[in-house]
């Protein structure tokens, strides 16, 4: 038995087999990845709704056209708690629509330009993969940082933004890799997050977190990138483009009421719930109380995420990049609207959150975990749930009423609209839970940490620390 376990850990340790398990966790993470995108995209020839306008989009902006002509066309939504245009067609700003229309303009197939725009988006989420690996974990091994990727295709929302051949999981990984390079001072960084906010303007929340650690020079970089992002398409698509998109923007039903089901933002749940309008039964009709609400939720939002976040550089680059991540529930909390598909962004924070809990051991008992172990344990697991709960098939489904199953008492005359109205924003929910939670394990890491120093300290200094003890359990349980 003696020689089998020194057999055992010679294997374990041999530096060829390490390469051998190093290529075959790769190649599984890989086949992982591939499996889940190819069954998220669908079969040939699907490409996907959301695509299709881009494409259109693009088709209109290769023949000269104005690509925002038939926002400002429709017919004006005068009805109470949807009022304003709907997005119908290219809605986004024309970087996008410009790019794309180049592979039009060279006359490529509309299946070969959407495999093109897979291409990037493949190549967008393993970068996401890489930056997360080299921030939490401080390498750049390939199992690891495929293993990130494929994790991150698994919520159902991912794999619904992958059938529609939307934007959002190529904006959430821009905005991590801008993170990650922000995090190792390159200054390619302003112009991934100004790229990302020259295609959906709501990233520019992201300025804020390095506006609040003083990175000011990089945040009038990422300004002028974002500006002359979306500046320069404009100058190619005209001036009728620009006029129509303003006249568009302004009333769209985003920013005026919409309290859709889809819409999971605070605003459009207040809406549903203290507005007359088409979706819900209001609890009470009180719509002077949305507004300074929705503005409560806001400022409560970013007050948590500031109170865990200190303006001083963090020198522990996984509770840096934990930092970041937890900005990113911000945008859909701040934001007027937020369908479905745009939850996306919480994705990241829910991954490199939770992975910095596990390595941390803060899912211990306190005096496993350390200082901050209560909090740093409940947070854990509420964190771990929140991301079950987003990985559960169609689950961005059960805001519709109608859709999957009838919740208890959904049908009951009495409580049936308070339950259609509560299950109306499941969405949002997960969108609090991770700002939430991953706030609690921010808090307790940084706890944890700083007693880990304070010990090593008192231990250099030979002096006693009561905390060392527990601090040294938590060490050591994580190195077993």
């Amino acid at each position: 038995m003696r020689r089998l376990g020194s057999a055992l850990r010679f294997a374990a340790t041999s530096p060829s087999l390490a390469r051998w398990r190093s290529a075959a966790l790769t190649l599984l993470a890989l086949a992982a990845g591939v499996a889940i995108w190819t069954h998220a995209v669908g079969p040939y020839p699907h490409t996907g709704y959301d695509f299709r306008a881009y494409l259109q989009g693009a088709q209109q902006i290769a023949a000269g056209q104005n690509p925002y002509h038939v926002l400002v066309t429709q017919r004006l939504d005068t009805r109470a708690g949807d009022s304003g245009f709907h997005a119908h067609g290219y809605v986004y700003p024309p970087l996008l629509g410009v790019l794309m229309s180049g592979p039009v303009w060279l006359g490529l197939a509309p299946y070969a330009i959407f495999l093109l725009w897979t291409l990037l988006n493949v190549a967008a989420v393993i970068w996401m993969g890489r930056e997360l690996n080299i921030a939490l974990r401080g390498r750049r091994d390939w199992p690891a940082t495929l293993a990130f990727a494929a994790i991150a295709l698994v919520p159902a929302v991912v794999l619904y933004d992958l059938f529609l051949g939307q934007a959002d999981l190529l904006m959430a990984a821009l905005v991590v890799g801008a993170c990650g390079l922000w995090l190792r001072k390159n200054p390619w960084a302003a112009l991934a997050l100004g790229a990302a906010i020259a295609v959906k303007p709501t990233m520019a929340l992201l300025l804020l977190v390095w506006l609040w650690k003083g990175d000011w020079r990089t945040v009038i970089r990422a300004s002028v990138a974002a500006v002359a992002l979306v500046a320069l398409p404009f100058a190619v698509v005209g001036w009728n483009a620009f006029h129509d998109y303003v006249v568009f923007f302004i009333h769209w039903n985003a920013f005026s009421a919409n309290a859709e089901y889809i819409n999971q933002s605070p605003y459009g749940m207040l809406l549903r719930m203290l507005t007359v309008n088409p979706s819900t039964h209001p609890l009470v009709v009180a719509p002077w109380l949305v507004a300074p609400l929705r503005y409560l939720v806001v400022l409560g939002a970013l007050g948590l995420w500031a109170w865990v976040t200190p303006r001083r550089a963090t020198t522990d680059r996984a509770l840096a990049m934990g930092e970041c991540l937890l900005a990113l529930p911000l945008i859909l909390l701040v934001s007027p609207l937020a369908e479905d598909i745009h939850f996306c962004t919480i994705v990241p924070t829910l991954i490199g959150l939770g992975w910095l809990a596990w390595e941390r051991g803060l899912w211990r008992g306190w005096r496993q975990a350390g200082p901050g172990g209560r909090l740093g344990q409940v947070a854990t697991w509420a964190l771990w749930l929140t991301f079950a709960t987003c990985c559960i098939p169609r689950m961005q489904e059960l805001i519709y009423p109608s859709h999957l199953f009838a919740f208890p008492g959904q049908l009951s005359p009495q409580i049936g609209p308070l339950v259609v109205l509560l299950r109306s924003g499941i969405l949002l929910y997960t969108a609090l839970a991770t700002l939430l939670a991953g706030a609690g394990v921010l808090h307790a890491a940084r706890r944890l940490s700083a007693a880990s120093g304070a010990s090593m300290i008192a231990g250099e200094g030979g002096q006693p620390a009561e905390i060392s003890a527990v601090v040294a359990v938590s060490i050591g349980s994580r190195v077993s």
